[in-house]
């Protein structure tokens, strides 16, 4: 079921520090700056479609915003997009600036210093975990703070797409949600390679090895001795030229492999529900050996232990 938050139950007074909390609950701290002393008017439908949560927020004007002296919690390790559907405000993140109308979607990283002023608006928000998009991180890094799209040129497609998810409420969650949140993350990297002239992969003479060594990696994820030393010494390459060639996509080799092994263990705890097969089974033969580590990653990545996600009926 979808969750619903509402400051509607709170005392004029108190709503505005309630709404900083429950933002700062699901996105880590933020600091939240308004002029209405006489109310805060906002609410929150959310839901779980898979990997991505999506979230439909009205709120009047206000500025929140995130220092580079507040840390974030574990598991913030995610990218942001907002549609704007109603109004207009201005994005700051990575030294950019940008002005956003109705119509507009802009992607930034909750695990960034952002600022985000808005007027009184309706948005459709969609919170990813890196793990799920598939690109090196440090050219998605090229886009924080900027529109990845609008209702013209690069980026109009996804906008269509999530217009029409606002419009008609979305999908059910549950476990068919999954596969509506798979769509979305694939219509959200599909327009970060639009934006990226559709070259995500690692310029100069690493290209050619990353995606060959990326290839042979998916298919040996289940092999738990799937380290460094053993993907360097298949592909005929030393250790420091193996972390060269992951450096040179904005990544590191042992984050690739993690992040992949946790894709596929999610999908697999997602279409076996409460009555399928074992964490611990699913897990091995994903090639994670140890139950803890095991469950402590996924949780970190996804904000939910691994038997909450097969197990979960919302």
């Amino acid at each position: 079921m979808p969750t619903f938050v509402s400051t509607a139950g709170t005392p004029a007074r108190e709503q505005a520090a309630f709404w900083r909390d429950v933002v700062s609950r699901a996105f880590g701290p933020l600091e939240l700056r308004t002029d209405d002393r006489e109310g805060f008017a906002g609410r929150i439908v959310g839901r779980t479609l898979g990997p991505v949560q999506v979230s439909d927020v009205r709120a009047p004007a206000h500025v929140v915003s995130r220092a580079a002296r507040h840390g974030l919690r574990d598991g913030m390790e995610h990218y942001k997009l907002s549609l704007l559907l109603r109004g207009s405000g201005v994005v700051e993140q990575a030294g950019r600036h940008v002005e956003v109308g109705s119509g507009d979607l802009v992607l930034y990283d909750l695990a960034r210093p952002v600022r985000f002023a808005l007027q009184d608006h309706h948005l459709l928000a969609l919170t990813i975990p890196r793990s799920v998009i598939l690109l090196p991180p440090a050219r998605v890094a090229e886009l924080a703070g900027t529109l990845l799209g609008s209702r013209e040129g690069p980026g109009s497609l996804a906008v269509s797409f999530l217009s029409a998810l606002a419009v008609h409420g979305g999908p059910a969650d549950g476990p068919y949600g999954v596969h509506f949140g798979e769509a979305l993350v694939n219509v959200v990297t599909g327009a970060l390679c639009e934006r990226l002239d559709g070259t995500p992969p690692p310029g100069g003479a690493h290209a050619e090895a990353y995606a060959r060594i990326v290839d042979w990696i998916e298919r040996n994820l289940h092999r738990p001795d799937l380290s460094p030393a053993v993907i360097a010494q298949a592909h005929h390459v030393s250790v420091r030229q193996l972390h060269r060639i992951f450096q040179a996509a904005g990544g590191t080799v042992t984050a690739h492999v993690r992040a992949r092994r946790l894709d596929h263990c999610r999908r697999e705890l997602a279409a076996a529900g409460p009555r399928g097969e074992g964490v611990g089974e699913i897990a091995a033969r994903w090639g994670f050996t140890d139950a803890t580590s095991f469950s402590r990653a996924f949780r970190r990545a996804y904000g939910r232990a691994p038997r909450d996600w097969r197990d979960r009926r919302d």
